[in-house]
């Protein structure tokens, strides 16, 4: 079964307006595709910060397949 690196990533801005990303969470997924992966990563991150909607936490999913 494949591995997936997982990030969710919140946009924060700085006081003179700038966009800066800031990592919430970064794990390993293990999953049959690339879509399950995503769905247990946010069933996971859910979890682990004890709420319903990821979005409520971070703004972007990250998905990857490790290198080989």
């Amino acid at each position: 079964m494949p591995s997936f690196n997982v990030r969710f990533i919140k946009i924060v801005c700085d006081d003179a307006g700038g966009k800066h990303r800031a990592s919430e969470a970064a794990f390993t997924v293990d999953a049959a595709s690339l879509a399950a992966a995503a769905q247990r990563a946010e069933l996971d991150f859910c979890k682990q910060k004890s709420i319903r909607d990821w979005t409520t936490a971070a703004d972007v999913l990250e998905l990857r397949a490790p290198a080989a």
